[in-house]
């Protein structure tokens, strides 16, 4: 949807097969970047894309495409464009011939105001609001980052002045998500039962230790500006398209759910063997998913190159992110050397000595650029399940990732329960193992809510997110574990998972939502609650993509879109998790967060919160 819209901007805001000019800011620049391309833009008769905060070229007889942040400094920088010499009113500067203004988001009535009484307004031939302030990183996946340090500034008792800015700006950008789907959904949150209610942005309270926590509602608070955001977009559209912002009637309403990150802790901590949770969780990437790996080249020489792992651009990597470490091991072997059998060329390299009329000829080389693609893929594959499965052997994280399903779900691998004595004796074991890494015995320290936890300062800070650590004593004010969101959602094992494990709660809530079996005391509605849905058995049709545009259908056939967004982080395993509903329902669910969490960084993040960081 984001390429439909930032295309359609750029195409039709001058007449067809007049070139123009795109004048971009750099957040802007980026989401384009992200979607699309640079010769996609420029085919649209684009002569330059411009950076609007360099010097630029003229070009005063063609119309310019603005796409901008809506903010007070694109806005100067748009009337800069015009100058008019305020003495005698004449024009003295006119970079382009005529402005089309596009924003990532809403623009505020004050800036709108301000451009159209500035002297750059005759020659603004229109404005409009794009929604696309967000990143789709796959497509079901989109990130609504607000600052460098999201984490800290939403939990972190240092970053007080900063939590309302930064669920201010990522509200902004889940509108951006919403509108861009076309949806009006209702909205409901994350709220645990407390002994006593406590401010929406939190109430202090106090360790053992002395440290100062404090237990914030930033779910509570994130819906409740998307929902103000939300009901002056709906207003705003109703008074300009004669009631157009009105729900749509369809046969189950549209939902978004906003969650904290304490709604579970298990998954930011749990080891995870699908592909993608391992290579994240294993292996250094650049800029979040850019691997770089060593191959032979077709000269026989050593290359170092750069993939980057995605779904639009590696079908591999697509279709192979979700599944158990064992089977992608064994898929790549069997389809790389189905992959050497089935080619021409390399079967004609084999039988050398048979002369080659010149149709094989012919059909080895039209087949030469589509192999040696397919063997850099397969290659780049086998080269991390390698890495994975070389890390996986030479430790104890087979062991290690069992036990702490013990612990969560309170079976064996056998299926048989198991007892807190037996748990608390097998820890301290691995807790004295020194084949253990540190960051690994970090994280079994801190799965377990009902042990004593070493790593103080992480613990501690563990009572931001809601949840008690001292064991003997329960604050005022915090949610007793009793008013907390449970879910006993085991998998059953299959080839390459050997035992039953625990799943994300992300997949419990939605599977309730669509059940209509959430509860409504701890998650309630925003406002209104939705009239009750049709059993989800009567209609089943295509999901859609936040990146591809979906099609067009009646109202009266469309089913509702489910929207998860988690303040604080998403893992791979709830993503894995979304992916799996909607194929399982054939529904349009969707999940998004401030930024990904990896079980390593999840930690860093946990025990800087005490820290006073300058951002």
């Amino acid at each position: 949807m984001l390429v439909v819209g930032i295309i359609g901007a750029i195409s039709t805001a001058t007449a067809p097969g007049k070139w123009r000019v795109v004048v971009a800011d750099r957040p802007s620049l980026k989401i384009v970047s992200s979607v699309l391309k640079m010769h996609s833009v420029l085919e649209q008769n684009v002569v330059a894309i411009q950076l609007i905060t360099r010097n630029r070229q003229p070009y005063p007889e063609m119309d310019a495409v603005y796409i901008l942040v809506p903010c007070a400094d694109s806005i100067s920088r748009v009337i800069d464009d015009f100058k008019v010499d305020p003495r005698t009113g004449e024009l003295v500067q006119r970079q382009y011939a005529r402005a089309h203004l596009f924003f990532t988001g809403k623009l505020s009535d004050s800036l709108l105001a301000h451009l159209r009484s500035s002297p750059a307004a005759p020659f603004i031939k229109a404005a409009a609001e794009l929604y696309i302030e967000y990143n789709p990183i796959e497509s079901r996946v989109f990130l609504t980052t607000p600052s460098e340090q999201p984490f800290y500034a939403l939990y972190s008792p240092h970053a007080l002045n900063m939590v309302g800015s930064d669920l201010d700006a990522a509200a902004d950008r889940l509108l951006s998500v919403i509108v861009s789907l076309d949806i009006q959904p209702y909205v409901r949150y994350y709220r645990p039962s407390a002994s006593a209610p406590y401010e929406i942005l939190g109430s202090t309270l106090m360790s053992e230790s002395g440290a100062t926590a404090t237990c914030p509602r930033i779910a509570e608070s994130m819906a409740a500006l998307i929902q103000c955001k939300l009901n002056d977009y709906y207003s705003h559209e109703q008074s300009s398209s004669n009631g157009r912002g009105k729900r749509s009637n369809t046969l189950t309403p549209s939902v978004v759910i906003v969650l904290d990150r304490s709604v579970d802790l298990y998954s930011p901590l749990l080891h995870e063997f699908t592909y993608q949770a391992l290579v994240h969780d294993l292996l250094d990437l650049n800029a979040g998913n850019k691997y770089v790996y060593e191959a032979e080249s077709a000269n026989g020489h050593r290359q170092t190159i750069e993939a980057e792992l995605s779904e639009q651009k590696d079908p591999i990597w697509e279709k192979l992110r979700h599944w158990h470490i064992g089977d992608v091991s064994q898929t790549l072997a069997d389809q790389f050397e189905r992959l050497l059998k089935d080619n021409i060329g390399v079967q004609a390299a084999k039988q050398a000595s048979k002369k080659l009329t010149l149709h094989e000829m012919k059909a080895v080389l039209s087949e030469l650029p589509e192999f040696k693609r397919l063997q850099e893929s397969y290659s780049l594959h086998i080269d991390l399940a390698s890495k994975c499965l070389e890390i996986i052997n030479g430790s104890s994280l087979v062991m290690l990732a069992d036990f702490e399903q013990e612990i969560v779900t309170g079976r064996s691998a056998d299926g048989e329960f198991v007892d807190r004595t037996s748990l608390e004796t097998r820890l301290i074991s691995f807790l004295d193992d020194s084949e253990l890494d540190a960051p690994d015995r970090r994280r079994l320290e801190e799965v377990p809510q009902c042990l004593s936890v070493n790593d103080k300062r992480a613990a501690v800070n563990l009572q931001r997110l809601g949840v008690p650590t001292d064991r003997e004593e329960d604050f005022s004010g915090m949610p007793p574990l009793n008013g907390r969101y449970k879910w006993d959602a085991v998998t059953e094992p299959t080839d390459g998972q050997k035992r039953p494990r625990l799943e994300p709660a992300v997949k419990c809530i939605v599977a309730e939502q669509l059940s209509n079996t959430l509860s409504t005391e701890l998650f309630p509605w925003t406002e209104e609650a939705p009239p009750e849905c049709i059993p989800k058995h009567i209609l089943n049709i295509n999901a859609t993509s936040l990146r591809r545009p979906k099609s067009p259908m009646p109202d009266a056939e469309k089913k509702g879109v489910v929207i998860v967004y988690i303040a604080g982080g998403i893992t791979m395993s709830e993503m894995r998790a979304i992916y799996e509903l909607a194929d399982t329902l054939k529904r349009d669910i969707y999940i998004g967060s401030t930024h990904i969490i990896t079980p390593r960084g999840f930690l860093d993040d946990m025990k800087s919160l005490h820290l006073k960081m300058l951002l």
